[in-house]
């Protein structure tokens, strides 16, 4: 039987994606460090749609005609992006710290205005103080140890200026998209989330229905039940 196949869309870095190992015990796996991360060139700007070409060049380069497509927070965007210029070859879309938009103004908020302006500051600190914030946020679920192993591999600046692209789309457009392109979708609520709202999760979970929705304790790139989800998501689309 064929195993399905599993495109995982990083932040920052192939690295953040811990469950690879228990994915590719079921799945064909792939993921890949962000443009100007590792040794991937510098993109012209440090934004989603770079990471959407990068996803779309990995995808050719492996010779895939389909697979399901699996993003996390802010790489949500990078997820629609792809999808969105490359509709038939998307069979499902897996969203960890699921939403409607990434504004803090949404009604509900889809973020936590409070953190996402401490997040926007931190942006501006130098690598070290800035990864070391990064696994606050996380809630230490990315650990010293990861957070080094990136440190190593993303060049000086180059996460603080994805972070910043991130925080300068509201993704009001995320809905519509969602809507436009019509895949199967797994929903993943990280709770507890300091960033990402529980309402505004319960928001996309309420304008999909039909969609299927796990609630992890973890964050979803290194939640084994986001991982257990995948599977059985997989299991149903392709």
């Amino acid at each position: 039987m064929t195993r399905p196949r599993l495109l995982l869309i990083p932040g920052y870095s192939e690295l953040e994606w811990v469950i690879r190992p228990q994915l590719q015990e079921w799945a064909e796996v792939a993921t890949f460090d962000a443009p100007g991360v590792g040794g991937e060139p510098a993109p012209d700007a440090y934004d989603a749609s770079a990471v959407s070409d990068r996803v779309a060049a990995e995808v050719d380069r492996l010779g895939w005609q389909s697979c399901v497509v699996a993003a996390d927070e802010f790489a949500i965007a990078a997820a629609l992006k792809y999808a969105l210029q490359h509709h038939d070859a998307v069979q499902g879309l897996a969203l960890g710290h699921a939403c409607l938009s990434f504004s803090p103004d949404a009604e509900p908020a889809a973020v936590n205005a409070e953190v996402r302006a401490a997040f926007k500051q931190v942006a501006e600190l130098d690598d070290r103080t800035f990864m070391r914030h990064l696994t606050q946020i996380t809630q230490g679920f990315y650990g010293e140890h990861l957070a080094d192993r990136m440190l190593e591999r993303i060049p000086t600046g180059v996460a603080q200026a994805y972070v910043r692209e991130n925080m300068a789309d509201p993704g009001d457009w995320i809905e519509g998209a969602l809507r436009d392109l019509g895949k199967p979708l797994l929903l993943a609520e990280h709770d507890p989330c300091l960033l990402f709202t529980k309402d505004g999760y319960e928001a996309a979970a309420s304008a999909f229905p039909d969609s299927m929705q796990v609630s992890c304790r973890e964050k979803p790139t290194v939640s084994p039940s986001f991982g257990d989800a995948l599977r059985e998501f997989c299991a149903r689309v392709c």
